[in-house]
């Protein structure tokens, strides 16, 4: 019996080593000098950025603007003048890297979501840092590839470029110029998801853990529009799996309760959710400060609107038999409001917040309405 069979071990296993590639003194002195001549130079930071900030603040004060991945959101505060978040790949964003004469991409896979399936038109002087030196050359081709750590290869940059950055003094104006205009572009789309968004907004702060399953609402706003201010507060199933969200969201919750304490706010659609509920027992046996909105629209929304879109209105498969979820929070002791109108919002999410344990906020978007601007999956360019 091979499987209950003893074998020799060590009780407590050493730990992994993991080697950090050390990056070639020559190789950062190159790529300073190469930067020190642009005039309006912008990093892309992506989740292998995370630990890097003192040195990406030091590169902002010389002048870098910023732009993000999703996984690369918070490094850099979203409400920091300088930063586009992650609003990467919008057409005016894309208008302006061609005024951009370098962009360092640090610690991204530079993902087909996020480049318009690798189609987008970045900054002609393209450098790249990453810690896995198998990534050069990957989806994009760079003028210079560092491979090492993200913190210690930034902070070596920032050392070679003290005093040397003359940045265009109409670079960071015109950096928040098109931040703007995106914006409003994208709250225009959420039709009367704008107000969810701002009294979220409002009612979380700035410290707040923010969890995000696969879904419509994610798609358009919660990607993007509601910042975060932290590194490590953004969380989401990049792989675009959806279900993920709630158990995300307990797991989150529970490392807060163990460190900070702050509160943790899960985002999911009811197609979604549904693929891992009993997850919501767990939230419930282990008193997770967890508030999940649940965006319910009755079915695949991301799919009905493909369906719409590319096959002519052709629906199968996507008006699902959703539970009552009020009477599913009910049996479990966790606490369940049900929003049909966005009049009074700002009020339940403020006492959710506020109180301890899971809470079910059920947004009734049939009731509510649709967004304005359809979202029929992630944004492709064919040529």
């Amino acid at each position: 019996d091979i499987q209950h069979a003893m074998i020799d071990a060590d009780r407590v296993p050493a730990p992994v080593l993991v080697s950090t590639p050390e990056p070639a003194a020559n190789s950062v002195d190159t790529l300073a000098d190469a930067l020190a001549r642009a005039k309006r130079p912008l990093l892309w930071l992506g989740g292998g950025a995370r630990g890097a900030g003192v040195a990406v603040a030091r590169l902002i004060k010389m002048g870098f603007g910023v732009v993000s991945s999703v996984q690369g959101r918070g490094i850099v505060p979203e409400d920091h003048p300088h930063t586009l978040g992650a609003f990467n790949l919008y057409p005016e964003v894309e208008d302006f890297y061609a005024t951009c004469d370098a962009m360092l991409v640090v610690g991204s896979r530079l993902r087909s979501n996020e480049t318009l399936t690798y189609k987008l038109k970045l900054p002609k002087s393209l450098y790249r840092i990453d810690i896995d030196a198998r990534a050069e050359g990957r989806c994009y081709e760079s003028d210079l590839f560092v491979s090492g750590d993200a913190s210690k290869v930034l902070t070596a940059l920032a050392d070679r470029l003290e005093g040397r950055m003359a940045v265009d003094p109409g670079f960071h104006d015109d950096l928040a110029a098109v931040r703007n205009k995106v914006v409003r572009s994208v709250r225009d789309g959420l039709g009367p998801y704008e107000a969810l968004l701002d009294a979220l907004q409002k009612a979380a702060g700035k410290t707040f853990n923010w969890v995000r399953d696969v879904t419509v609402s994610n798609s358009t706003w919660g990607n993007r529009a509601l910042s975060i201010f932290e590194p490590r507060a953004g969380v989401h199933a990049v792989g675009g799996g959806i279900g993920q969200g709630l158990a995300m969201g307990v797991g989150a919750a529970l490392g807060a309760a163990a460190t900070d304490g702050r509160k943790t706010l899960c985002l999911a659609g009811d197609g979604g959710f549904i693929l891992n509920v009993g997850e919501l027992a767990t939230a419930a046996q282990e008193h997770a400060d967890l508030v999940i909105v649940l965006m319910n629209n009755g079915g695949y929304g991301v799919i009905k609107n493909i369906q719409d879109v590319r096959y002519g209105g052709r629906n199968y498969y996507v008006d699902l038999h959703t539970p009552n979820f009020a009477e599913l929070a009910h049996s479990l002791g966790v606490r369940h409001r049900r929003v049909d109108t966005l009049d009074g919002i700002d009020a339940v999410l403020v006492d959710a917040i506020a109180s301890h344990g899971p809470q079910l906020i059920e947004v009734d978007m049939n009731a509510i309405g649709d967004f304005t601007s359809t979202f029929a999956g992630p944004p492709v360019r064919a040529k």
